[in-house]
Order: structure tokens, then C-alpha cells, then sequence
């Protein structure tokens, strides 16, 4: 798993920048990269519903209701990017959305037990926690970032860009396929066919 040096590194490596051995270095092409480095870690955790980052929580109800909504609930404190609502903590791609509504930073929905899945700003300090592909698209992004924007015809920047592009789609694809598999219940018509099948029916 990456750390923050590693980041660091890759973006100096797209940019044909010598590697660092640290991230204290008062070098300026280094320095630019470590100041630049939250807010782009912060746009990367937003720019996607990332399932390695996401986190579920049974929200907490305030005592107060809105209008045309039976309860409201406080936003999650780690709360980062909304990925689903549920009245359980299936969150599969099967399962049907809940109706919500945000109003000034509250949750409102009809259903007393509201579960979140949303993406968590906790692991935005934890690099260790990212997978590699990821930590790669945070190098590419810092490098995006810090590279003059003046410099628009040269080879560093179409390195740069093809880089970025590569490592965000591989990021994703990772992402994707590390996803939970929620299997929804048989209805009573598959479930009765079942138990015939094994011959409880006739038993």
C-alpha cells in the first residue's frame, strides 16, 4: 500500500523530476507537491463513490421534524460524498433507493432506522489504507496540479495527462471490482419452488 512519500514520488516521476527521500525536503519542485497535497487527496476522495473509502452508519435522529417528512437525522461526522440511503444495510445495486431530502446539512426521510453508505474523509490520512492504483491517481493529480499551467504544448504535459487518465481508470476498475455482492431475498413464488424442489413440500 502506498504512503504519502509514495505519492509524493510518483508525481515527481511524472513530472521527470529526481526522487525524493522524504517529504520535508525544502527543494521547490517538492515543496510545491507537499503544500498542494490535502486539497488534492480531498478532490481525489471526491471526485468518486470510492467502495474502499466508503462507510456505512445508522444515522442519529434529532428531535425536531421538517415538513413533509417524519424524521430528520445529523449528517455523519466523517461524511466526505453521499453514495445511498437505506432502511437496512443492504446496499446492492438491487435494492431500491429510499426517498431523503437534505436541508441545511440534515437528513430527512419517512423511515425511523435510515443506514448511510457514503464516502469517509477518515481515510484521507491513512494512505495505507488506499489501494496502489489509487495512490497512483493521487501522484498523477498532484502532478496535474503543481505543473505550470504555461507549459501547455510540451511533452511533460502530455505525459502528464495520459498518466492521469490511466491511473483513473485503473483506479476505478480496481475500485469496481472490490465491490460487496448483496443478494436479495427470494420472493415467496422462488422460495416455495425451492422447498419443492427439495421435497419439503411432499415431506
Amino acid at each position: 500500500m502506498p504512503t504519502k512519500a509514495d505519492v509524493i514520488n510518483t508525481a515527481l516521476r511524472i513530472l521527470g523530476e529526481k526522487q525524493s527521500p522524504g517529504v520535508d525536503e525544502t527543494k521547490p519542485h517538492v515543496k510545491r507537491l507537499t503544500n498542494a497535497y490535502e486539497p488534492v487527496v480531498r478532490a481525489a476522495f471526491e471526485d468518486h463513490p470510492w467502495n474502499f473509502a466508503s462507510e456505512v452508519v445508522s444515522l442519529s435522529a434529532v428531535a425536531s421534524t421538517e415538513p413533509g417528512w417524519d424524521y430528520t437525522f445529523n449528517q455523519p461526522a466523517n461524511f466526505l460524498r453521499f453514495m445511498k440511503l437505506r432502511p437496512d444495510t443492504n446496499f446492492g445495486d438491487g435494492y431500491d433507493d429510499m426517498a431523503y431530502e437534505v436541508r441545511n446539512g440534515l437528513w430527512l426521510t419517512n423511515s425511523e432506522t435510515t443506514y448511510m453508505k457514503f464516502v469517509s474523509k477518515a481515510k484521507m490520512t491513512m494512505p495505507g489504507s488506499w489501494t496502489q492504483q489509487f495512490g497512483n491517481m493521487v501522484g498523477a493529480m498532484l502532478a496535474d496540479e503543481t505543473y505550470p499551467a504555461t507549459d501547455e504544448g510540451n511533452s511533460t504535459r502530455d505525459r502528464i495527462e495520459k498518466k492521469l487518465k490511466e491511473y483513473r481508470k485503473a483506479a476505478k476498475s480496481l475500485d469496481g471490482s472490490n465491490k460487496a455482492v448483496y443478494v436479495r431475498p427470494a420472493g415467496n413464488f422462488v422460495a416455495a419452488r425451492r422447498q419443492g424442489i427439495g421435497g419439503a413440500r411432499y415431506s
